[in-house]
């Protein structure tokens, strides 16, 4: 009989367990969905922004260090922070030797970029830090992609990651519901997949493809990546007329991320030298082979009206290479709409010998 009864109170038991487990399982999947979404979000911003920008606070008060022990990856970054009143000498000693002074409430960085074992002491202070470093995990610091694309997005070399071409592509190929969408695949394959031309400046990423990053990290770059183009999406850029002016071109040629292959002063860089396009066409594009593209067709449409070359140019690049893209990206109305166009046209115009 007591068998009995300790196998029923067992089952209830069992199936009490079942049914809270299972009214619970939802909420339990909906926190750990968002735990793994943030930790996504923030391995990718490590993957973006450069090599030193992960930095660790370490603080040193009159008691001595705050930690005693700290295991990190390297190319991580200490701030040592001096929260006493006194000067004190900062020391390393092991795979990671330097020496620093820091005033009262300054601080210090230190780049630990060698694996293995240091040891940290400081004037006055009873106890000494040991800071181990790690191989970087998953290399972290494999991409670099503010290097070209500004640590905040907003383009340089590379184009700006917070527009509206860029995040209606992305919503259109999955958006935040897939981490297989379109940011991931010029990602994973390079500038291709937006220009069509193998001779990209925009790398293959994707390790099956030459690149450095693993299927991890490219998710993480897609997920940070994709919280722009999310917002991009509920707050759209307005479409401004401006006025068709040198000035106002200027600006359009630094936020449409034209200096950042074709310098600043149009000196060049990856991009040409612009600084006489007001009076000549530019026919050398680097990384192209300049035999092809049609010079004669370039040079005769610059002499019937330079203006009307440079919207095309600007717009088709292509139909002056066989209809392949060339080394420059061809910038379609939602990027560069009419009154920017001329206007930015009117800005290089005035660059003349």
């Amino acid at each position: 009989m007591r068998m009995k009864a300790l196998g029923v109170a067992l089952m209830v038991g069992f199936a009490a367990f079942t049914t809270f487990y299972w009214i619970t399982d939802a909420p339990r999947r909906d926190a750990e969905a968002v735990t793994d979404d943030e930790e996504r979000l923030e391995f990718g911003q490590l993957v973006f922004l450069p090599d030193d920008s992960y930095t660790v606070a370490v603080e040193i008060n009159d008691q001595g260090f705050a930690l005693t022990e700290i295991p990190l990856f390297l190319n991580t970054t200490l701030s040592f922070e001096n929260k006493t009143d006194a000067p004190l000498t900062v020391t390393g000693t092991g795979v990671t030797a330097f020496e620093v002074e820091i005033e009262p409430n300054g601080s210090a960085p230190q780049r630990f970029s060698d694996e293995g074992e240091s040891t940290i002491t400081a004037t006055g202070a009873d106890n000494q830090l040991v800071v181990t470093g790690n191989p970087p995990h998953l290399q972290p610091y494999g991409a670099n992609c503010a290097r070209c694309h500004g640590v905040d997005g907003t383009g340089g070399i590379g184009p700006n990651l917070h527009s509206l071409d860029l995040a209606q592509k992305w919503a259109q190929t999955g958006g935040a519901q897939s981490l297989n969408n379109y940011v991931s695949w010029v990602i994973t394959l390079g500038g291709v997949v937006r220009s069509g031309n193998v001779q990209s400046v925009m790398p293959a990423w994707g390790q099956d493809f030459g690149g450095t990053l693993t299927r991890q990290q490219i998710e993480a770059l897609t997920a940070f990546i994709g919280e722009w183009a999310a917002e991009t999406l509920e707050n759209p850029p307005p479409d401004v007329d401006v006025p068709d002016t040198p000035e106002a071109g200027a600006e359009i040629f630094q936020t449409a991320g034209c200096a950042g292959c074709h310098g600043a002063d149009l000196q060049g860089g990856v991009g040409p030298n612009l600084q006489t396009i007001g009076s000549e066409p530019i026919t050398t594009i680097p990384p192209l082979v300049t035999a092809t593209l049609d010079t004669e067709a370039i040079q005769a449409d610059y002499d019937a009206d330079p203006r009307a070359f440079l919207a095309n140019w600007i717009r088709h690049n292509s139909t002056y290479n066989g209809g392949s893209p060339t080394a420059m990206p061809e910038f379609g109305e939602d990027q560069l709409n009419d009154s920017q166009l001329q206007a930015l046209i009117t800005f290089l115009m005035t660059h003349t010998q």
